[in-house]
């Protein structure tokens, strides 16, 4: 699609989304939702209303569920070489509706089309692409036993899963839930989030022109309302979550009484540590991108503590201060603009409250950023300076809360044991980097690190293919591989068969 200036891209986002509005897509259809109770879903760059939201609840709920539930068998029992081909064709229609999925979500969530909600949407192709692949693999194995037995396993998909979406990469998201639950043979109701439904809502009606009525579900609202009766109905199987810590802490107790399984990624609060032999560039490259600044702050593996070595601490420091100052922030449909604005006014009042904690922190400096920026034509919309602190002790709320914004601590330090040991001093441990030209060095920050993904001088995001996931209050269960698709939306039948009696 050709949307060559701002305005275009502007105009056709604002299109859909007010065509999109108090719609839900339900048994193949896109549809109004069963409530009649609205909210606004806002251009968190302007502050205006750009559309509105269906407030589902039960009864929307109960629809989706009896959709998908309708569909599963048909679904479930089609060959994989099938459920392949119908995948394969559905990346095919996302694809060629790549720019305007990226021009939309960038109204919705203040993202930049140029630096995140474009390289996004491919992702999103690419995952639904690459699960299509594996429809094949959910396989079981054969155990010998004594003689005239035969005992082998079959992997059988789990039925309907019910998918939550956090709202900071949701074209991403919704296919890392989709792909995977789709391939293994289930169906799916997934539940967007409040602040950005609309993008969401145009994949699934997308998707409807290829996969079967009820094979795929979104409904719209908040957590308590659609998120809790999604995760706690009879006839949802599975619950895949990605969020906050404290949400995905209700949502186990939701599915516990059900004794269903649950895929929760959760928050992090990630250490990104620089010895004295590393690459300077590269590093600083590293801490830029670690700081995901082209999302805001707004990503779970945003490494948000970093920690340099005092003989570079200054040369570092000076280097990245420069290197986030040189990021152009403005109209996230804006073809120069590399930074965009925080999605809400809750998550802009957050940023600013720890900040505060921080200026009130004796000893603690911010070395760029803490304001909103000055020009006066970002005054309406929720932009907040990338911001560097230094001087906060460890155990203040802004070394260990998960922030999720554009601010993040630094500290020097000489003694790698005790630095490892600060790293390790949270409640998190999804991501951890170091950067360092020494193996052995390397290899003992591996082994020791208290992280699910680790990564050794490059500070890259997750993409399919690349298992996934983190420890402690960051999470459980793992996403992105084939490996997690079998484990986590499939379970296993084991059959044994006795030849019966010898020579009848």
């Amino acid at each position: 699609m050709e949307l060559t200036t701002t305005p275009e891209r502007e105009r056709h986002a604002k299109a859909l989304a007010a065509r999109l509005s108090g719609r839900v897509v339900v048994d193949g259809t896109l549809r109004p939702a069963l409530t009649d109770e609205r909210f606004p879903v806002e251009n968190p760059a302007t502050g205006e209303a750009i559309g509105m939201a269906a407030r589902c609840g039960q009864p929307d709920v109960e629809r989706a569920v009896a959709a998908a539930a309708g569909a599963f068998a048909a679904w479930a029992t089609l060959p994989h070489r099938q459920r392949s081909t119908i995948l394969l064709r559905a990346a095919a229609a996302l694809e060629a509706e790549m720019e305007s999925l990226a021009c939309l979500s960038a109204l919705e969530t203040g993202n930049a089309i140029a630096t995140q909600t474009r390289g996004e949407a491919r992702t999103m192709v690419d995952i639904l692409r690459y699960f299509a692949g594996f429809a094949g693999e959910a396989k079981g194995k054969t155990v010998p036993l004594t003689e005239r037995r035969f005992l082998f396993t079959r992997r059988v998909p789990v039925g309907v899963v019910g998918a939550i979406i956090p709202w900071n990469a949701p074209l991403m998201q919704t296919t890392s839930k989709l792909g995977p639950a789709l391939a293994a043979g289930n169906t799916v109701v997934l539940k967007s989030a409040e602040q950005a439904p609309l993008a969401v809502l145009r994949i699934f009606e997308i998707l409807q022109g290829i996969l079967p009525p009820g094979v795929a579900n979104v409904i719209t609202g908040f957590g308590e309302e659609a998120g809790r009766p999604l995760a706690e109905h009879p006839q949802v199987r599975k619950v895949t979550f990605t969020g906050s810590s404290a949400v995905g802490a209700r949502l186990l107790h939701y599915a516990a009484d059900k004794i269903v399984p649950v895929t929760a990624e959760l928050g992090g609060k990630n250490p990104n540590i620089v010895l004295p032999d590393a690459d300077l560039e590269l590093a600083v490259a590293g801490i830029v991108q670690g700081l995901r600044l082209f999302r805001q702050g707004q990503s779970c593996t945003a490494g948000t503590r970093v920690y340099i070595h005092a003989e570079v601490y200054d040369e570092v420091i000076r280097r990245t201060v420069v290197a986030l100052a040189a990021g152009r922030m403005g109209n996230p449909l804006d073809e120069s603009t590399q930074v965009g604005s925080i999605i809400s006014r809750e998550q802009f009042e957050r940023v600013e409250r720890y900040v505060a904690i921080a200026r009130a922190t004796p000893g603690a400096r911010i070395l760029t950023g803490g304001a909103r920026p000055d020009d006066p034509t970002l005054k309406n919309g929720y932009f907040y300076l990338p911001t560097l602190i230094d001087g906060i002790p460890a155990d203040s709320p802004v070394c260990r809360d998960e922030i999720f914004g554009p601010v993040a601590t630094v500290a020097a330090f000489t003694d790698f044991e005790a630095v490892l040991r600060e790293a390790n001093d949270s409640r998190y441990g999804l991501a951890a980097v170091l950067w360092t030209r020494d193996l052995a060095r390397a290899m003992e920050f591996v082994d020791r690190i208290e992280a699910g993904f680790v990564q050794i001088n490059q500070f890259s995001v997750a993409e399919a293919g690349i298992e996934y996931g983190g420890t402690k209050l960051s999470g459980m269960g793992r996403e992105m591989s084939p490996e997690s698709m079998v484990e986590h939306f499939t379970w296993p039948k084991t059959v044994i068969i006795n030849y019966g009696t010898p020579g009848i």
